[in-house]
């Protein structure tokens, strides 16, 4: 059945021009197919003491089969994100790509960090096998370069400096990601991931309660350099849902944050924007990236 429409002789150009190109990518041989959406790789970038990387000098670099794509370093892109790299995508529909650089799903993929002239290969991309996701997905990646002689996951630079601020002169053999060395109850991944001066093992990352302005609770906690902290809500601790929040320095008014971006080691507030009404007796946590 076909339904005729009583266009305008503009809207016929257009339905025409339409019809003209939907039969171009569909003829055999013909050099049309559209490109699919690019798939993006995001994530953060460290150093071997588990430093988000914050250098102009930085730059992320994708690698396959041929193709070379870079994506630089940019501090507080994101939570927990300092890189992106937009990988363009190709159909696969025909056996030509759409342009040179385009990659197919499932292409594998090894990724590099260039600090200044130096290249590394970090951490995570020793004896990987990564294969690219759907166009229009994305995948999150994170990036730390060094050597992790023991295999799990924690750059040596760190774990010696950790093992030193200890006094403790063990092999790295000796110990994994969850040797509890400091006597605090923490992992030693957990001491890594938490982002503390590597040099004071005593410390803490706490969140407390600093008081109320007006109805937004104050959460207080120590803001390390390059990480970035996030809110959550939950009125039954099951369901969290991201929350916004302002900061000291905001004017009256001022939209809220998603996310906090600390540049340095320092003290940090955050007011808290409770949805309303507020849910009696709503817990809050931080997360921390």
């Amino acid at each position: 059945m076909t339904k005729i429409l009583n266009l305008s002789k503009g809207g016929r150009a257009i339905l025409l021009a339409a019809v003209a190109v939907w039969c171009a990518g569909h003829v055999p041989g013909a050099k049309g197919i559209p490109p699919a959406p690019y798939h993006l790789i995001y994530g953060l970038a460290k150093d071997s003491y588990g430093t988000p990387l914050s250098s102009a000098n930085c730059f992320v670099i994708l690698q396959s089969q041929g193709v070379h794509l870079t994506g630089q370093v940019i501090p507080g892109l994101g939570a927990g994100v300092n890189y992106q790299i937009k990988v363009p995508m190709d159909a696969g529909q025909t056996s030509q790509l759409y342009r040179p650089d385009a990659l197919t799903v499932s292409a594998p993929f090894t990724m590099l960090v260039v600090i200044s002239t130096v290249t590394n290969l970090p951490i995570e991309m020793t004896g990987a096998g990564l294969l690219l996701g759907q166009s229009g997905g994305a995948t999150k990646i994170n990036l730390t370069i060094g050597k992790d002689s023991n295999g799990d996951g924690i750059p040596d630079a760190w774990e010696y400096a950790y093992l030193s601020t200890l006094g403790l002169n063990v092999p790295l053999s000796s110990i994994n990601a969850n040797s509890m060395l400091a006597g605090n109850g923490q992992t030693l991944l957990q001491a890594y991931l938490l982002g503390l001066p590597v040099f004071d093992p005593g410390s803490a990352f706490q969140v407390t309660m600093a008081g109320f302005v007006g109805n937004s609770p104050v959460l207080q906690f120590p803001g390390m350099t390059g990480r970035s902290y996030t809110v959550l809500g939950s009125s039954d601790l099951n369901t969290w849902t991201p929350l916004t929040f302002n900061l000291p320095t905001d004017a009256p008014g001022a939209p809220g944050h998603p996310f906090f971006y600390s540049s340095a080691i320092q003290n940090v507030q955050l007011q808290v924007n409770l949805p309303a009404p507020a849910a009696a007796g709503m817990y809050l946590k931080v997360l921390l990236q």
